[in-house]
């Protein structure tokens, strides 16, 4: 093709991305995340008279991966360390920062300011390690107070006044329960006590005796329902055919978003009329709503710009508020994709979604079977700089939603539990089985590539189909399963177990479904990546992969990030690494 790939590969992984977009009254900006700087900080914007003027919202140079603005202008955020995931606690008001929790090792996840904005909620597992308790931060007397005594997972969300605190307590990664917990005595009352299996989370009070929040209780799928606190009794608002995702609350309205097959829908429900109206499709996922007197303020990331902050009014006018550096590259080239419905191995119908290059070296084009991570995750209609960046290379992007995932329902997404995890294996393959009969793809020319258990996966379809790849890339990815339960971080391990096993009962079943015990089929060339600190997947599980394929002879590449986790959060890192991943796939497609 004559193209220099190491310059076209910087291009794409220099873009840069905008998130978590929320509103302040009190100065009239618009806040929001993003790497400008190489690592993600916090920014603000200020609508002038030609559109927006941008500037670094606090003097901070680590990762922020949260943050919130108490209604009297403190700002309260949380920070990591080189990727580690063990986030602390600092406020930012008039010039002066504060640390509130953390820089110890212990893991502090962020909550939310009471509406008097004097108190700051958070979790903290610093008391073993494992179980995070809440904590009260009082910004007048800049004192901390333990709460409420955790069992596992709790986040502390709204606040129905500056007494009662809303929090929600997770029993797996997919049954929560909303409890109320009193800030003067630390009483606690289960609000969504269930039977059977039901999420519970994201509650926003609209008066001291009511409020919303998203649940699938009885239900298949996320609707919004509303709790009153008088009668403790709920109700559905709304159901959906898909699920509800996202919602914020404003003067007697809510805005909400629906997940549609990995597309978001952004919708109006208004208590006078009772009766949901649909505001607008962004072409692609709606990360963050904030309701506003200004209007909605949105995160957006869509294949057609990247991670970008918008506003909108009800009825569907967006404008766009931050353009993130694109030096080189054209928003026009980016390619969105297409969703097709495939039969998998037993006759299950699965989706999936297929980016065509917009021209390629070779008719049919070569293909990346890429593999999204969780594995209750989804691959969305979203940004995706590898996808890009192998698109303009003339390489087509497979990206199948196998069983396991979220956003297809309650029954779907425990079908791969435990001793059904082969299943998605099959199901993957699929997917490429089913676009190589229609012509669409060259099967002699493929390459399979995940990240996390995507990355388990990537690992299973070469030990499963070793002659199928022309290559592979690894990113993060569980080896062994037994030695992944016994090392990701302690606050995980009684989670994770309910998805892929407990060593104590499923010890040959986890042998069984480990990508290390077949080891020896793997033929391809493989590139594994990995961070030194990540605490979901410990790096052992890349160690001990790279030591058995060298020792076979195995073509095997291996980069180690020393200052990453769990992913590549660091622009300069970003470059080095997919400049070298991209430039392994294209040659061993393009020869």
């Amino acid at each position: 093709m004559g193209v220099d790939i190491d310059l076209l590969v910087k291009r794409y992984m220099a873009i840069r991305h905008s998130t978590l977009g929320m509103y302040n009254e009190i100065d009239r900006a618009i806040y929001y995340l993003s790497d400008l700087t190489g690592e993600q900080i916090l920014w603000k914007a200020w609508r002038i008279s030609s559109g927006y003027r941008h500037d670094i919202a606090l003097p901070w140079d680590r990762r922020i991966n949260n943050y919130r603005i108490s209604p009297t202008g403190v700002i309260a955020f949380s920070t990591d360390m080189d990727g580690d995931e063990r986030w602390s606690i600092y406020t930012y008001h008039e010039n002066r920062l504060e640390l509130v929790s953390g820089e110890d090792g212990s893991i502090n996840n962020l909550g939310e300011w009471s509406p008097s904005g004097r108190f700051l909620s958070y979790s903290s597992n610093s008391r073993n390690g494992v179980d995070f308790d809440i904590y009260v931060y009082d910004f007048v007397k800049r004192s901390r107070s333990f709460l409420y005594k955790g069992d596992g997972i709790v986040n502390p969300s709204r606040w129905v006044n500056d007494d009662l605190l809303l929090a929600v307590k997770m029993n797996t990664y997919q049954d929560t329960d909303i409890i109320m917990i009193n800030r003067r005595d630390g009483s606690e009352v289960n609000l969504t006590k269930h039977e059977g299996e039901a999420i519970n989370r994201s509650p926003i009070p609209i008066d001291e005796k009511h409020f919303l929040y998203i649940t699938n209780n009885g239900e298949e799928f996320t609707g919004i329902a509303i709790y009153d606190l008088e009668k403790n009794s709920w109700k559905y608002l709304v159901k959906e055919k898909w699920d509800v995702e996202d919602l914020d609350y404003r003067d007697g309205s809510i805005v909400y978003s629906v997940n549609e097959d990995g597309e978001s829908v952004l919708k109006l429900f208004s208590f006078e009329k009772r009766e949901p109206v649909e505001i607008l499709r962004p072409g692609g996922v709606i990360d963050n709503i904030d309701f506003t007197r200004e209007g909605v303020v949105l995160s957006i990331n869509s294949p057609k710009h990247g991670p970008e902050i918008f506003i909108t009014d009800l009825s569907g006018f967006l404008e766009r508020v931050t353009y993130t550096p694109k030096i080189g590259v054209s928003e026009e080239s980016f390619v969105s994709p297409k969703i097709f419905r495939y039969r998998s191995f037993d006759g299950l119908e699965l989706s999936s979604l297929f980016y065509k290059p917009l021209r390629s070296f070779k008719e049919p084009p070569p293909a990346v079977l890429y593999l999204h991570g969780g594995p209750e995750s989804q691959e969305r209609v979203s940004f995706n700089r590898v996808h890009q960046v192998l698109l303009s290379l003339g390489i087509a992007i497979i990206a199948p939603n196998y069983r396991g995932s979220s956003g297809y329902g309650k029954s779907f997404i425990h079908l791969d539990d435990v001793d059904k995890r082969i299943a998605t294996v099959y199901d993957s393959y699929h997917a490429v089985e089913f676009l190589a009969k229609k012509g669409e793809i060259d099967d002699k020319r493929l390459c399979v590539m995940g990240g996390s258990y995507g990355g388990y996966l990537t690992l299973m379809m070469l030990v499963t189909y070793p002659d199928l790849w022309r290559c592979g890339v690894e990113i993060v990815g569980i080896v062994n399963l037994l030695t992944f339960i016994k090392n990701t971080g302690a606050w995980r391990r009684r989670y994770r177990i309910t998805e892929y096993g407990d060593p104590e009962i499923h010890r040959d079943i986890m042998i069984k479904l480990s990508p290390i015990t077949y080891v020896d089929r793997i033929k391809a060339p493989l590139m594994v990546i990995h961070g030194a600190k990540d605490p979901r997947v410990p790096v052992s599980e890349a160690e001990q992969l790279v030591e058995a394929l060298r020792g076979r002879g195995v073509d095997v590449r291996y980069i180690r990030l020393e200052d990453e986790g769990h992913g590549i959060s660091k622009v300069r890192n970003r470059v080095r690494v997919y400049t070298e991943a991209v430039r392994f796939i294209y040659e061993k497609l393009s020869s």
